[in-house]
């Protein structure tokens, strides 16, 4: 006789009906703000699930860049202090436990790697809720203020799209 055990995936044990969708983004933000502001050197994450997501994150992006590009980046980071992942700490106070954190970063790492495009809205969601960026600070040389926000809404949409069980306030 086999003794069959129960074991939940960790989407199945948070009660996602605590916060919209993007409040869990902004809780998962506040939730890397308290865990980098632990006495950690600037920019280090005392959590090594905030570390890896920002190792992960930034391997991801400097495939997508060119030789040439990654040279510049990394003669700039050995030219400069390391810019923590935050500029600033979120205002929003961290209401999620490890577990729940783990949860929201799934929703997201689930769905990177799929395409170009998809990637693009993600990273567009990091900026904006787990980094805490404003509209101006998203700028760069591909990504106007208005292609950030568009950005945001179809990076939302495809997660309610994959999670309808998270509730979505649309903010028109």
């Amino acid at each position: 006789m086999t003794l069959m055990i129960d074991k939940k995936h960790i989407m199945q044990t948070v009660d996602w009906s605590r916060f919209d969708l993007e409040g869990w983004l902004y809780q998962f933000g506040a939730w890397l703000d308290q865990k980098s502001f632990t006495g950690a050197p600037s920019g280090a994450y005392s959590n090594p699930i905030a570390s890896a997501m920002i190792q992960a994150e930034k391997q991801r992006r400097l495939k997508r860049l060119g030789k040439k590009k990654q040279r510049e980046i990394i003669a700039s980071y050995f030219a400069s202090e390391s810019e923590p992942y935050r500029k600033h700490k979120s205002r929003i106070k961290c209401m999620i436990n490890d577990n729940e954190a783990r949860a929201v970063q799934r929703l997201i790492l689930d769905l990177t790697g799929q395409s170009e495009i998809i990637d693009d809205w993600m990273d567009a969601l990091i900026d904006r809720y787990f980094r805490g960026q404003s509209w101006s600070e998203m700028t760069n040389d591909q990504r106007t203020q208005n292609d950030a926000r568009q950005d945001i809404k179809c990076g939302l949409a495809v997660l309610h799209c994959k999670y309808g069980f998270i509730g979505y306030m649309v903010n028109l």
